[in-house]
């Protein structure tokens, strides 16, 4: 955040002298996800608690809009929207009764984790070659984290015998968070480029103790309004 604020004051004053450029864009990509699942075997007697995760997928297309103000060849702001897309999970809960060698609950939960939300940052641009910019930006990303689940309950017991519950549970965390990014645009035509980005994320999911860190690169194409 210090170098969000630095950046604010130090470089934004001595642009507005020049012109204003305006770009727009759209992309869309591939989403990478890193998981690490923290939750540890409990036990209470003779009572034994096991979970174990499947490999997370990603499910759904990440995408990104924006729209972008240059006050100068080297430095200017964008607003947009991105969506990081969703990854998928399967939890299972095993529950055993080792002075019995049996099972007596198992949970399976089959999770879905989602975060999108508007960002604002500032870009510095260098002209690498004549048709290629390399760009860096810094800012903040407000918005919210999904997560939903069907968890399926099966209990086992001499009094019931074997019951099953199917329940969907879901919850929203909203956030603000720093957004930085690295891309090079390549100049196609007077006024089109191409650009390929690369963004991060973290997201938590505390109650779960989840954790997932989300790459998503990105390839864009962006007008350049005239200046």
């Amino acid at each position: 955040m210090r170098l969000l604020i630095l950046l604010t004051c130090f470089i934004v004053p001595a642009t507005f002298a020049y012109p204003v450029g305006q770009y727009a864009g759209f992309g869309m990509g591939y989403t990478w996800t890193q998981a690490t699942f923290n939750d540890q075997t409990r036990t209470l007697g003779a009572t034994r608690e096991v979970p174990s995760h499947s490999d997370v997928s990603d499910a759904s297309l990440p995408w990104q809009a924006y729209y972008g103000f240059r006050f100068h060849p080297n430095y200017g702001i964008e607003v947009g929207y991105m969506n990081y897309g969703s990854i998928e999970f399967r939890k299972t809960l095993t529950t055993f009764d080792d002075s019995q060698s049996t099972i007596t609950k198992t949970s399976v939960r089959d999770a879905e984790v989602s975060s999108s939300g508007f960002f604002l940052q500032h870009v510095l641009s260098y002209p690498l070659l004549s048709h290629f910019v390399v760009q860096a930006r810094a800012g903040i990303l407000i918005g919210s984290t999904h997560y939903s689940d069907l968890e399926t309950l099966t209990t086992t017991s001499d009094d019931t015998g074997t019951v099953t519950i199917v329940q969907p549970n879901s919850t929203d965390d909203g956030f603000i968070k720093e957004q930085l990014a690295l891309s090079v645009l390549y100049q196609s035509s007077k006024s089109w480029y191409w650009r390929l980005q690369v963004n991060q994320l973290d997201v938590k999911h505390s109650e779960e103790k989840e954790s997932f860190t989300q790459w998503f690169t990105s390839l864009s194409l962006e007008y350049q309004l005239e200046d």
